[in-house]
């Protein structure tokens, strides 16, 4: 059976559509078959950039899986990982997927193989596009890495899931590259991913999400894709434990730990009201989404030509990934 593009919605998707439609198109449709050495050049090309990821990308893909790692240690273990160990092999995974990008091996290497993703699998924006990475720059997104396992062992909350009850963990499969949780929703697969969910000593069940994105977004934050608004991401999970888990709502806590800064746990509401305007974000995303198809057929799943999603001109485009095959003149590859 054939691997097909199914249509889909999540944040992330709508923001980048809202960002720019041409990098929506980019990303989710012209990329589509790209890995296959028969794809067109210019899908080959689009599935490339689509992996490239910026310092504070990469900064909260490292930290996300080191995190993941910490509490498949705790569960299998039954206690928290030492700390200056946990540091080592962060600096360690950095330094050696630096290298790997620096290297530009991502270009020969397989990112996923046997179902499992090479962890130090890394395509730097800079790099593909010839960009120096400055020591100033790397020396921050590396002491960054450290703050945020810092503010992991800070938090309060590594001590509050150490004594729950291991069995009722749900920890994020980074390692598999899956979007593990999703559902049907309107002739859409929804993807929705949480970092952590748990099952508290009252009965109340806690999803995670660790945050590792800056108050403020720099300049060359383009191509990072982190939701800044937590609450209706936490309110779209809080959706998929009410309305597909069966968790009832009442029982719901939805708690946002901000990494970089020391650990500091916000929590959102959950409840009826939000369960509810959560399920009307996913459905009007959908609807918007599904104007880019033809006949807004989201089984068939065709985008319109490429001319209705129009390119703009802001001062982010530079750091966009699909710079080359949009706006930089020199490429064969750029579209029209």
């Amino acid at each position: 059976m054939a691997f097909a593009n199914r249509f889909g919605w999540s944040l992330s998707r709508e923001a980048t559509f809202d960002q720019c439609r041409r990098r929506y198109f980019f990303h989710y449709y012209l990329s589509w078959g790209g890995w296959q050495a028969g794809a067109p050049a210019g899908a080959r090309e689009a599935f490339k950039l689509k992996r490239l990821v910026s310092l504070p990308l990469w900064r909260g893909q490292l930290v996300h899986y080191v995190a993941s790692m910490v509490l498949r240690s705790m569960k299998a273990k039954g206690k928290i990982p030492d700390r200056d160990r946990v540091v080592a092999y962060t600096l360690e995974r950095f330094k050696t997927q630096f290298e790997f990008s620096r290297e530009k091996r991502y270009l020969s290497t397989p990112k996923k193989s046997f179902e499992s993703l090479n962890i130090d699998w890394l395509a730097l924006i800079d790099h593909e596009y010839g960009r120096p990475v400055t020591d100033a720059a790397l020396e921050r997104t590396r002491g960054e890495c450290v703050q945020a396992i810092d503010g992991l062992y800070e938090s309060p909350i590594l001590g509050v899931i150490a004594e729950t009850d291991r069995a009722k963990w749900d920890i994020e499969d980074l390692a598999s590259g899956a979007f593990s949780q999703q559902f049907e929703y309107g002739g859409a697969t929804v993807f929705v991913k949480t970092d952590f969910m748990f099952r508290a000593g009252d009965g109340t069940l806690r999803i995670v999400d660790w945050k590792t994105n800056r108050g403020a977004v720099r300049e060359t934050d383009a191509a990072e894709d982190e939701p800044r608004d937590a609450a209706v991401q936490l309110g779209i999970y809080g959706y998929y434990a009410a309305r597909i888990l069966g968790e009832p709502v009442a029982s719901i806590r939805l708690l946002e730990v901000n990494l970089l800064d020391g650990g500091r746990s916000i929590e959102h509401a959950a409840g009826e009201e939000s369960v509810a305007r959560a399920g009307e974000t996913i459905a009007s995303g959908i609807a918007k989404l599904s104007g880019a198809l033809f006949g807004r057929d989201t089984a068939r799943n065709e985008a319109l030509p490429y001319e209705r999603f129009p390119m703009i001109d802001n001062g982010l485009c530079r750091f966009c990934n699909f710079f080359r095959i949009c706006k930089d003149e020199s490429c064969s590859l750029r579209l029209p």
